[in-house]
């Protein structure tokens, strides 16, 4: 196949976009299918939108999680910070407590906070936004922990610079934590993540306020106004985290405060804490140094401080607990909700699927029976009742319903075809009636015509038996031979009506009479040759319809063939004592499709009507051959030339004589008398055939 024919077949094929365009045209479960699948896709999409926010949200809970032990990790950095911030500052101070070693235990302390949190960080996949400036600004601060600690080993560097230096790492830290908690947007995470973060301000300013007092030369006296300034802003800052604590804890926590950060160290603290800040600088005229001695002691100051700071640490430490379950619940009911909701997605689009099926299901078996019952009704079970009623086997009208017996649009066709049907059967009862009417109308007209014709025979017959005159005699003869044709054509109406035109009887008749008889009763007999006929006989009561056969074959025969020309009658007896009656004229003869007709008539096909024109007689033919069972088949000789040859078995049983010796040829071996229409003398009475009485042919 060249390209160009490649291209045009796919020009010819129809696509896919022309499908989906002639929607109308889609098959019912398609149909079905494309309704159920848009709501079903759309449920699907929101369902899956639905889920993978839940998933979204779990998984940021379970980044949540991961911050939470960030935070975690912060929190003892950030306690190991400020005591290596408090054990350097009593080293640069000179006190005796200060001990290298343990300074030094307390530095592997922090650093193995610092790789901890470091680590966590690594495994949280990395920090975004501020919180990574804050991790970013911390670390770098952390960097510059040795050098510190080596400055603080060598005393290279002022206690209170130290502390300072120690507090900028200490906030950076702080700084952090509060960027992690800013992360937590659930209100059960914020809340309590904003608390802590104030409590853990207010454990820096503790832990502050110890370093500042124990930088006093004296116990409890404060002479450097830098020092004063620190402690009262600190104590500021203090009062202002717990005021924020209190306006962002639940009143579970702020209870859980009240409870434990109390007693009598913590009063005690507040008592050498307001003493401090009270006392003045330095003594003033007139107080004695009793009046000016300290309130209290430093291991007083050191006891009531680490007390406090023990007392709050357990707050935070409630805090943080409560936190991390807090996140790990909600990651875990996040979870779970989209689990569940995948499940019921799920149990939903099977349950639709379901459903789906079952009606479609219902809808296609409804509609399966009704095809299938429309199919039989317009096949069989409609021309089978038509048939019943016409020939009078069926009387009734009634219909088998079909089996749809639903109240909804599928029941309501079933009912209205039930109604059609009905109706159609109705109809053709009344058209069978009236068929019949009309037939017995024509049969009544036929038999009271034939009596008048019968009676004109008659009374002929005596004029010509009692006429002397040849040429008045030769009259009555064609009169007589009209009233045969007009009897005839009587008598082929009752055939098409289904009624016998004359009582059978048991007498043998020749077979050339019944040819003769043929003969006579058409308009052109002068044009028909008869040839040799065997002795044979033809049982009485076929006798008259043969003759009839043959005489509608004739007729025919001398109607579609020039009138120059002859017909011929030929007979040939067969060795299984049939007998085979040719009739051949030298006409047109009949194209394919015309000759398919003629046999679709002959054969009395219900499709082919009863025609109203000269090939009526094809059909009284046809009718007459099926009540006895003869054979007719037309040959058409058109491309030979030879015009139509029509051919008439007549079976064994109707036929009586001797068999031949041969066959096949066109001149029995039997003794015939030899006659001829063109030759024969006219009669003085008729001769009756078979009930039929056939006219004397006139000269």
């Amino acid at each position: 196949m060249t390209p160009g024919r490649h291209a045009a077949a796919r020009d010819r094929s129809p696509s896919w976009w022309a499908g989906v365009v002639e929607w109308r045209n889609w098959r019912l479960p398609v149909k079905m299918g494309a309704v159920l699948v848009v709501p079903a896709l759309l449920a699907v999409a929101l369902g899956v939108v639905q889920i993978q926010r839940d998933v979204q949200r779990a998984n940021s809970y379970a980044d949540v999680q991961r911050l939470v032990k960030l935070r975690d990790g912060l929190m003892p950095l950030i306690g190991d910070l400020q005591m290596e911030r408090t054990m350097s500052a009593e080293r640069l101070r000179g006190g005796g407590s200060a001990d290298p070693a343990m300074l030094r235990r307390q530095n592997q302390l922090v650093d193995r906070a610092q790789a901890a949190v470091a680590h966590t960080t690594e495994r949280a996949h990395g920090l975004q936004g501020v919180t990574a400036n804050r991790y970013r600004d911390a670390f770098k601060l952390l960097d510059q922990l040795p050098a510190l600690r080596a400055q603080v080993t060598s005393k290279d560097i002022g206690s209170w610079t130290a502390v300072t230096r120690y507090s900028k790492i200490i906030n950076s830290l702080l700084d952090l934590d509060q960027a992690l908690g800013s992360r937590f947007g659930e209100p059960q995470l914020s809340g309590p993540a904003t608390a802590l973060y104030d409590l853990e301000l207010v454990q820096e300013q503790v832990h502050l306020q110890h370093v500042i007092v124990t930088q006093a030369p004296e116990p409890g006296r404060l002479e450097d106004p830098k020092l004063i300034r620190a402690l009262v802003e600190s104590d500021i800052r203090m009062r202002d985290n717990l005021s924020d604590f209190r306006a962002v804890a639940a009143a579970s926590d702020e209870r859980a405060y009240q409870r434990t950060v109390t007693g009598p160290e913590v009063e005690r603290r507040t008592e050498l804490l307001d003493a401090v800040m009270s006392r003045p600088a330095g003594p003033s005229a007139g107080q004695n140094a009793a009046d000016t001695a300290p309130p209290f002691s430093v291991r007083d100051w050191n006891r009531s401080s680490e007390a406090t700071g023990t007392l709050i640490h357990t707050v935070e430490k409630r805090l943080a607990d409560r936190l991390r379950v807090t996140s790990a619940k909600l990651q875990d009911e996040t979870s779970d909700r989209a689990g569940a909701e995948s499940v019921l997605l799920f149990a939903v689009l099977l349950l639709a699927l379901a459903i789906g099926i079952a009606i479609a299901r219902h809808l296609l078996r409804s509609l399966t029976v009704l095809r299938s019952t429309a199919l039989d009704v317009a096949e069989r079970r409609l021309p089978e009742a038509v048939s019943s009623i016409r020939e009078g086997e069926v009387s009734s009208t009634s219909i088998s319903a079909v089996p749809v017996h639903t109240t909804e649009e599928f029941g309501q066709l079933a009912r209205a075809f039930d109604a059609v049907h009905g109706q159609a059967v109705r109809l053709a009862a009344e058209q069978a009636a009236l068929r019949g009417d009309l037939r017995d109308t024509l049969v009544n007209l036929s038999r009271r015509s034939q009596s008048l014709v019968d009676r004109l025979l008659r009374l002929m017959e005596q004029l010509e038996s009692h006429e002397e005159d040849p040429d008045q005699l030769a009259s009555l003869f064609k009169l007589d031979h009209l009233a045969t044709r007009m009897r005839r054509n009587n008598e082929n109406l009752m055939v098409l009506c289904g009624s016998t035109p004359v009582r059978p009887s048991e007498q043998r008749v020749p077979l050339d009479s019944v040819l003769r008889a043929a003969v006579s009763e058409i308009e052109h007999y002068r044009r028909v040759v008869v040839q040799p006929v065997p002795e044979a006989e033809v049982i009485g009561y076929a006798a008259g319809d043969l003759a009839r056969m043959i005489a509608e074959l004739l007729d025919n025969a001398t109607a579609f063939s020039p009138p120059e020309t002859q017909v011929i009658i030929s007979n040939t007896l067969r060795l299984d004592g049939s007998a085979l009656i040719e009739v051949r004229d030298e006409g047109f003869g009949m194209s394919g499709a015309e000759l398919a007709k003629a046999h679709r008539r002959v054969a009395g096909d219900a499709s082919v009507e009863v025609p109203t024109s000269r090939q009526m007689g094809l059909t009284v033919v046809g009718r007459l051959a099926r009540r006895h069972g003869l054979g007719v088949e037309l040959i058409s000789e058109r491309d030979t030339g030879g015009g139509l040859r029509a051919g008439v078995l007549v079976p064994a049983k109707l036929m009586l004589g001797d068999r031949p010796a041969l066959t096949g040829g066109r001149e029995s071996a039997l003794p015939v008398r030899r006659a001829s229409a063109r030759t024969a003398e006219p009669a003085r009475a008729h001769r009756e055939v078979g009930g039929v009485t056939a006219a004397p042919l006139p000269r």
